[in-house]
């Protein structure tokens, strides 16, 4: 198999030019998180808890975005590997008046109904500290939908350099922002949770305006003009939607299933709220590689049906889940390294009972981690790079609303277990999924050209 990959040229080159900048633009938005997270964190357990809540709404926004753009790609990475750009155009037509749908109700539910929102996501000791940060935040929905969904579809021909240095600004302003504006440095009033929020906002404008230029002016592949966005009528939707509804479909309901999960976890108390908070900068950080390789994979995936050569599809998905597979060992590794490291930097501002639950939890998360790597390069890449979009949604959904999520609240709130067992079973759908997901990848009926 080792050698199979390095004779595989096109192959190891298409990986990199893509999971190395998406690994890049990850490691810059971790990097975001991370100062956020720490910076906030200074101010309190309750405002810490109070924005993790908050930035529920936007992640489940991303991740309806991340879906549409992902079924989009699978269409989009398949007519590239067939030369035609006239059918990518109608994909991204449809795929913008569809995004702009998505941006308008999030925004919507923010701006307008920040409190409701809070009440639904978080326990009444943050709602309010919540409501205020939202609020500002949401104003940005709409600059940040457009961002991503554009970065997203560009990933699909392997113009990935632009979202770097998207991520290498917002990483500059929100770190600048947040410690001129939340701390009160440089003369600046003290803002608290307000000033992070305005950070927020600022770069969520900067970024939209960055992409926007890129497109215009400097785009050189797709090409889309974006007076197609506002053609009357576009031939194309059912063949679309077919295609993409799955993908979309399987983002909306994961994300939903990640915001019950935090709402599981909301209704336990503050201390779990800041423990989880805790371990997701950790998770973020050891998984940008895994992340940057399942969209490599989906492109990899995606051209090489779309060209027709589908023994080669499966001969480089099985090269994609052996490389998978050693980067969740790495990853395993990685967090047990760091935990203790990271843990140290909220000593004084976390109380003794968040930092003994994002001990134990990012201990879990660690195997955790092992599972999640071949996972994410199965669904993401290879199954959804197929064609098989509706199985891969199948086998993440299924196992998260039917097992995970009703086992986890269980566990939280009827037996009365510990954090760390609670936590381990509202997890429990990424060791199923290698169960559900391994024999579909081994038998190869996973290859479908989706533009016929």
């Amino acid at each position: 198999m080792l050698s199979t990959i390095t004779k595989d040229r096109e192959f190891l080159r298409t990986f990199f030019l893509i999971a190395l900048p998406v690994t890049g633009q990850n490691l810059l938005n971790f990097a975001v998180s991370m100062a956020d997270t720490i910076m906030v964190g200074q101010l309190g357990e309750v405002q810490l808890s109070a924005v993790q809540q908050a930035n529920q709404l936007g992640f489940l926004m991303t991740l309806s975005i991340l879906g549409l753009g992902g079924g989009a790609n699978v269409m989009i990475a398949q007519y590239w590997g067939k030369g035609d750009r006239e059918s990518i155009h109608k994909v991204l037509t449809i795929t913008y008046r569809l995004l702009a749908a998505i941006v308008v109700l999030f925004a919507t539910l923010a701006v307008g109904f920040p409190y409701q929102v809070m009440r639904v996501l978080g326990v009444e000791a943050i709602a309010a500290d919540g409501a205020a940060f939202l609020r500002i935040v949401g104003l940005g929905y709409v600059f940040m939908g457009f961002s991503i969904g554009t970065l997203v579809v560009l990933r699909a021909v392997a113009s990935v350099k632009v979202a770097v240095m998207v991520s290498s600004i917002t990483l500059v302003i929100s770190v600048t922002g947040n410690w001129i504006l939340i701390f009160g440095n440089l003369g600046a009033p003290a803002l608290g949770l307000r000033g992070a929020a305005i950070t927020t906002l600022l770069a969520r404008v900067v970024e939209f305006i960055i992409v926007m230029i890129y497109v215009i002016k400097f785009e050189k592949k797709l090409r889309f003009p974006l007076r197609k966005i506002f053609i009357r009528k576009v031939d194309f939707l059912r063949n679309f939607w077919g295609n993409a509804s799955p993908v979309f479909i399987n983002e909306v309901l994961w994300g939903a299933g990640a915001v019950t999960l935090s709402i599981i976890i909301g209704q336990m108390g503050t201390h779990f709220i800041a423990a989880n908070s805790v371990n997701m900068v950790l998770s973020n950080l050891v998984s940008v590689a895994v992340f940057g390789s399942a969209n490599a994979s989906a492109v990899i995936i995606g051209n090489t049906v779309g060209a027709g050569k589908y023994d080669l599809a499966r001969q480089r998905s099985n090269a994609l889940l052996m490389i998978s597979v050693c980067m969740g060992v790495g990853a395993m590794c990685l967090v047990l390294l760091l935990k203790g490291p990271l843990l140290s930097l909220f000593v004084g501002s976390l109380s003794a009972e968040a930092i003994v639950y994002a001990n134990q939890i990012m201990t879990i998360s660690a195997f955790i981690m092992l599972m999640q790597a071949f996972t994410f390069v199965s669904i993401i890449g290879v199954l959804r790079g197929g064609g098989d979009g509706k199985f891969a949604a199948i086998a993440d959904i299924s196992t998260m609303w039917g097992v995970a999520l009703p086992l986890g609240f269980l566990a939280g709130h009827v037996w009365g277990l510990s954090v760390p067992l609670v936590y381990a079973f509202l997890k429990l759908d990424e060791l199923l999924k290698v169960i559900v997901c391994l024999p579909r990848l081994l038998s190869g009926r996973w290859v479908r050209d989706v533009t016929i």
